[in-house]
């Protein structure tokens, strides 16, 4: 049986989180595709397909509903991240992480969705 790469998107506009993310995730296996806007996770996950998404609530371009929407249509399970504990309420059905979190929090949630994620692949 071949290896799977996991494969995770990180829709973030704060670089110095965006970057503390990818580094943090690809450390413990998976590749990081990683996005700072809407638009370009839109573009993104046109081009590719993704085993687990990380999504703040708060960027630049507008609310990534659509991008929420695009991935839980593929099936990917998708974190939702936010300082704003209001954001976060409005995604209930979806784990969720406020900032600031800790590590070792996000990994644990991210490896669930990733287990879960790998359940629900065919055979």
């Amino acid at each position: 049986m071949t290896q799977h790469t996991r494969r995770v998107l990180v829709v973030e506009d704060e670089e110095m989180i965006a970057n503390l993310l990818l580094t943090v995730i690809e450390a413990s296996g998976p590749q990081v595709s990683s996005c700072a806007s809407v638009a370009s996770a839109m573009d993104t996950l046109a081009q590719g397909t993704f085993d687990a998404a990380l999504v703040d609530l708060t960027l630049p371009d507008g609310t990534p509903d659509g991008v929420i929407a695009a991935l839980r249509a593929k099936n990917v399970p998708v974190i939702v991240i936010s300082g704003d504990p209001d954001r976060l309420g409005r995604h209930p059905d979806l784990p969720g992480l406020s900032k600031p979190f800790r590590m070792k929090t996000l990994m644990a949630q991210l490896e669930a969705c990733l287990a879960e994620g790998m359940s629900a692949a065919p055979s």
